[in-house]
């Protein structure tokens, strides 16, 4: 072959290339510095879920999968375990989620017992704890401060996405194992002691994006199943943590989540960590933290992704 046409045959192929090239850079918002921290403890071996701390400045809050009691884990943002929190009075099923939210009475831990791989379980359970202010000692108590016994009114679903929008006062729960997402809520006011039917909000379908979205096998995962969801303090983003990715999507001024998680995501930063079942935001917004699960837990923090500006 002539240099000519070994010339010719290499510009049609950069032509050809170079479009995919850019649609890739837009798509994977990957640009950004990501700081990895590991956690050394015989006790978090399985990290499922994670919430920033609105108490102690750089902490966090995690807690492992199935087959652990009823505790979390804190800890700060270089990696070092602090203490052990034991809730008095909770069981442990299957915990894969959890969020952290202020208001005016003061700082909670809100644990989700939510998980159900068979989809048999009657009931689903949610704690919510108030946050220590003491973490100074390696093992302490605290009971619960509420605990939600919830009901899908259309059967058992497997789930490991919770989140809180405070100012709503509402708690949102994204399945895993449907064909696609479902999104459901509760209000944190709901009445005590009594079981409490979710609210059955809607389909998500916006994981990679509305024009990429596929149904996956009922009962089955996949790469875009989800296994963290948070929204941001400011309540103007959420992010969905899936195996291969973390998604963004941003919810305009009266705008309801709903509505927001089924526009495409405006970011999506791939996870390059084992099993990544866990994500939240540091609570002034600026950065998120995902995490995978194993021993030692890896996580990394990363810039939260900026939302596009709208041409003019």
């Amino acid at each position: 072959m002539s240099y000519f046409h070994r010339h010719y045959l290499r510009m049609v192929l950069l032509a050809l290339l170079l479009p995919f090239s850019l649609i890739s850079v837009a798509a994977d918002s990957d640009t950004q510095t990501r700081q990895r921290i590991a956690v050394h403890s015989t006790w978090l071996t399985e990290m499922s879920g994670i919430a920033a701390s609105n108490v102690h400045e750089n902490h966090f809050w995690a807690h492992n999968d199935s087959g652990d009691r009823g505790r979390l884990f804190s800890f700060d943002s270089n990696g070092k375990m602090l203490t052990e929190l034991r809730i008095d009075g909770s069981s442990a099923f299957d915990w894969e989620d959890m969020s952290s939210f202020k208001d005016h009475r003061g700082a909670y831990l809100l644990v989700g017992d939510i998980g159900d791989n068979m989809m048999l379980r009657p009931f689903a359970d949610v704690y919510l704890v108030r946050e220590p202010e003491d973490v100074s000692t390696p093992i302490i108590h605290t009971k619960i401060h509420r605990h939600y016994s919830l009901i899908y009114e259309d059967g058992p679903h497997d789930a490991e996405a919770i989140a809180v929008d405070a100012a709503e006062r509402f708690v949102y729960i994204l399945t895993k194992r449907d064909s696609h997402p479902r999104l459901y809520r509760f209000s944190l006011d709901a009445i005590a002691d009594k079981a409490i039917p979710l609210n059955y909000l809607g389909e998500i379908r916006s994981i990679p994006s509305v024009e990429q979205h596929r149904a996956q096998r009922q009962g089955g995962i996949s790469g875009g199943s989800p296994t963290a969801m948070e929204f941001s303090p400011a309540g103007d983003i959420a992010m969905i943590v899936t195996l291969r990715n973390t998604y963004f999507f941003k919810r305009e001024q009266n705008q309801s989540w709903l509505q927001a998680l089924n526009k495409t995501p405006f970011a999506r930063t791939p996870n390059r960590m084992r099993q990544v079942e866990s994500g939240t935001f540091t609570p002034d917004g600026k950065k998120v933290l995902v995490g995978s699960e194993g021993q030692p837990a890896i996580l990394e923090f990363t810039d939260t992704p900026a939302y596009p500006k709208s041409k003019k």
